[in-house]
């Protein structure tokens, strides 16, 4: 009695066959793909950066920065038909293909539930429009000489005029600076008590919540503000028994996210080592009358490094770098 043999095999069956008593049928092979979710954090430097250690005593980053952070990382193996392995079989030989447990690869119809995914998130630019609410004109005097008719004859003598000029960044940044002593004063006598108005329960409560928003604004206006993104990027690798070291260069993380190679960033591999020997791939190539090509899957340690370091491990089987062996079966 012939031993029961557990066999994978991917079958595509299209419409007539191109042999009339032929089945056509492809090897597994097994793709990663390779999920990860990034943290993307774009920092935009406040307009008034450079005067904040000057006016408020206080040190804040003074140019945009954007960083990003690896949150989660997931790999999902998948088993599909290898392309660069069709074989053919008899009609009676493919009752067995249609009985295996990954025998029908099929493509799957359209989306239709009209939602639409990005892959890449629109860029961002920081806007303080806004924020701090002051004068964008002060008053200034300036002397003008005037000519003026006397008795001994005309003389030119100084008149001051009031007019407005533009104010400057650091005229602006004064501005907002005064805002924020101020209300960092008006917050500590309200606390304290030492005002002429009472302040008690909740009216002292919403008091010092309006002075730490008003205090927050004008502040972002120096210290700057941030914006956070999470992202999912999912890239795809499929391994080839040609690739003589198994290891794959899956993304590049760089500020601006997850890309594939092509530019400067921290690199990220796929390192495949398959575990233990496999027997002699068969190197049989004639076609015979009732049999089919099956493959042994090679289980493989999987790991997802970054520059070196593990992230990840785990134990995923590979067809495509397994052996090939063939299943003859007793003809009627």
């Amino acid at each position: 009695m012939l031993k029961r043999i557990a066999i994978t095999l991917s079958l595509v069956l299209s419409g007539a066959s191109a042999f009339a008593q032929e089945v056509p049928y492809a090897l597994p092979a097994t793709s990663v793909t390779v999920k990860v979710d990034v943290r993307l954090e774009s920092f935009f430097a406040g307009p008034y950066a450079a005067f904040a250690k000057k006016m408020l005593n206080t040190s804040v980053r003074d140019k945009d920065m954007t960083s990003t952070e690896i949150l989660r990382v997931e790999l999902i193996p998948h088993t599909e038909a290898d392309t660069g392995a069709w074989y053919s079989c008899d009609s009676e030989s493919a009752a067995l293909l249609s009985l295996s447990a990954q025998g029908l690869v099929s493509i799957g119809g359209a989306d239709k539930t009209g939602g639409v995914s990005w892959r890449f998130l629109p860029g961002l630019s920081g806007t303080f429009a806004g924020k701090g609410l002051t004068d964008p004109e002060k008053e200034t005097t300036r002397i003008v000489y005037e000519t003026v008719q006397t008795d001994t004859g005309a003389v030119r003598v100084p008149v001051e005029h009031k007019v407005l000029v533009e104010k400057t960044l650091e005229d602006k940044a004064s501005d907002a600076a005064d805002v924020i002593l101020s209300v960092r004063k008006d917050r500590h006598n309200i606390a304290s008590g030492n005002t002429d108005a009472s302040y008690s329960g909740e009216a002292m409560s919403a008091a010092l919540k309006e002075l730490d928003r008003i205090e927050k604004e004008y502040m972002s206006l120096f210290c700057g503000y941030s914006e956070v993104r999470r992202q999912t990027y999912t890239f795809e690798v499929l391994p080839s028994a040609a690739v003589k070291n198994q290891r794959y260069l899956v993304f590049r993380l760089t500020d601006e996210g997850a890309v594939t190679e092509g530019v400067k960033g921290t690199p990220y591999y796929l390192e495949i080592q398959p575990e233990g020997t496999l027997p002699e791939e068969v190197q049989d190539k004639r076609k015979v009358k009732g049999s089919v090509r099956y493959r042994i899957p090679a289980v493989c340690s999987v790991k997802l490094t970054e520059d070196g370091k593990t992230l990840l491990q785990t134990r995923i089987p590979f067809y495509q770098l397994g052996r090939e062996s063939i299943l003859y079966l007793q003809s009627k």
